[in-house]
């Protein structure tokens, strides 16, 4: 043993050593939102918080989510005009950080040691599900922090045994739910094992935590009852035939049967530390079931089995659908840390250096991305500076300012005029023979059959070149659009970035686009 007074500047270089590693997270976080590239499935959450901004949700535009995120994230669209998406990239960065945190405090609580509770919070922080959704703007990571403070709460419950604590923990439960549905598999799941667990709580504590999730349903029931038919479009029956139909139509059908998402689910398990870590727990657990037996570790095994029916539940399974798991499966790590001091060295080395290289493995895109960025700036940025041409370009040529396009966060911050009938991005209209055009307009969407509706008031501009198909998925929803514009007579513009077309309605000058107009003699 050492002396305690040779003990002494260690301890004093290993508390700024522990306050050094949030804030390199927190730079690192903030760093990945202004450098990863953009993902189309931004669009929709983008458009949806900045329309929540001035209109009503579902009532004014339809939306293929619960509300909540939109509405949480609204109040930026209108504290930060002309850099919208930077602000709400940023802000899910700091989500992203204050979920940590509060993963990090919910094992502090149930006991786990400061060392164990660091690795499996860093561990959780490295996975590629939860590096892409805290540097993108979804809808992923807001229940993320939800459920993290729940189970908080619930830790605190499992030992107080207060009413006000069970309910607590379902009021951010149904919050959670009402801001993304597959994080429904894991309230149920917490529910399920306080409601059979029994002793000093069992169904009076399932009645208090049931009640608090209804209490954070009661934002979407609301809304619910306000636009039912859109509401019910936007939330169930879009996501019960809308992916099959798109996926189905480019050939892709097969991703979407059972060996295909269940492929799909162990790449994005694979992409990080995760995997590794629901092997190394179920041996652990097998191995140790006398103490599985506590309250906390019982928690933890309940949740993650409803962490891995909640990232199964969307159809297709992608990256982002793994983000149920990682809170109760960093708590389970942690519990399993701790145990790992009475394994032997050679079994502790092995976990922890497979946990690690898997690590490391679930940093590479956001660590390529922040490199690539070094040398060639944001991505964010740079669109940020398009939108902000775009929007000249079309003033300067209509006098207006009314635009549509199936990538709105490409030029909502210069500006201009969005038509909210495309707020979800290309995803209702790419699938839009789904729906007869009566149902269309009364849900308040836009589909290529459709779009002549447009002929009453045209837009003064139409941004394409966004969604032209991929090697997977070749089906180009742009070319409905594009085909409008030509029909039309509007002039294409290319944007700066070389890949969208901007196609004006000329109305108030003829000049070609950045000659100088010629002096009159």
């Amino acid at each position: 043993m050492y002396p305690q007074a040779a003990l002494a500047p260690v301890r004093r270089l290993a508390v700024p050593a522990v306050t050094l590693v949030p804030l390199v997270l927190a730079l690192w976080l903030c760093l990945a939102a202004l450098a990863t590239p953009f993902d189309h499935d931004e669009s929709q959450y983008v458009a949806g918080a900045y329309f929540s901004s001035r209109l009503l949700i579902f009532r004014d535009f339809l939306y293929l989510q619960p509300p909540l995120h939109s509405w949480t994230f609204a109040p930026l669209a209108w504290l930060f005009p002309g850099h919208i998406v930077i602000a709400m990239r940023l802000a899910t960065a700091v989500t992203a950080i204050c979920a940590l945190a509060a993963l990090w405090t919910t094992q502090r609580a149930a006991a786990i040691s400061r060392e164990s509770a660091t690795v499996s919070t860093l561990l959780v922080a490295a996975t590629a599900a939860f590096q892409f959704c805290g540097s993108v703007v979804r809808n992923d990571m807001l229940p993320t922090l939800l459920v993290s403070m729940a189970m908080l709460v619930l830790i605190l419950a499992l030992r107080h045994c207060r009413p006000r604590f069970w309910f607590a923990a379902g009021l951010l439960f149904g919050l959670a739910i009402s801001t993304k549905l597959n994080f429904a598999p894991l309230a149920a799941a917490a529910g399920l094992y306080v409601l059979t667990s029994g002793g000093r709580c069992g169904i009076r504590a399932a009645a208090w935590l049931a009640a608090g999730g209804i209490a954070g349903l009661l934002p979407m029931l609301g809304i619910w009852l306000l636009a039912p038919d859109s509401f019910f479009y936007g939330v169930l029956t879009f996501a019960s035939t809308g992916p099959f139909a798109w996926y189905s139509a480019n050939g892709q059908g097969d991703e979407l049967t059972l060996a295909g998402k269940a492929g799909d689910m162990l790449k994005a398990l694979a992409s990080g530390p995760a995997l590794v870590a629901l092997l190394l727990l179920t041996v652990n657990w097998i191995t140790n079931r006398a103490q599985v037996r506590s309250p906390g570790r019982r928690l933890a095994v309940w949740m993650v089995v409803g962490g891995l029916f909640g990232a199964a539940l969307p159809t297709p399974t992608q990256l982002q659908y793994v983000m149920p798991l990682l809170p109760p499966l960093g708590l389970a790590l942690g519990y399993m840390l701790d145990d790992a001091r009475h394994w032997t060295r050679a079994r502790r080395e092995t976990a922890i250096g497979l946990l690690c290289l898997m690590a490391l493995a679930g940093l590479w895109p956001t660590s390529h991305a922040i490199a690539a960025m070094a040398r060639e700036g944001s991505p964010v940025w740079s669109s940020t500076q398009a939108a902000y041409w775009a929007a000249r370009k079309v003033r300067a040529l209509t006098g207006d300012d009314e635009i549509i396009t199936l990538a709105p966060h490409r030029i909502i911050d210069g500006g201009l005029a969005l038509d909210p009938r495309l707020a979800t991005g290309p995803f209702a209209y790419r699938s839009g023979w789904t729906i007869s055009p009566a149902e269309a307009r009364a849900i308040k969407a836009l589909t290529p059959a459709t779009l002549t509706d447009l002929d009453r008031a045209p837009p003064e501009a139409i941004l394409v070149g966004y969604e032209n198909g991929t090697r997977n998925l070749p089906l180009r929803p742009d070319d409905s659009l594009i085909a409008y514009a030509r029909r039309n007579a509007y002039r294409m513009i290319r944007m700066p970035d070389g890949i969208g077309r901007l196609y004006v309605k000329v109305r108030t000058a003829t000049r070609e686009l950045g000659r100088p107009r010629r002096m009159a003699r």
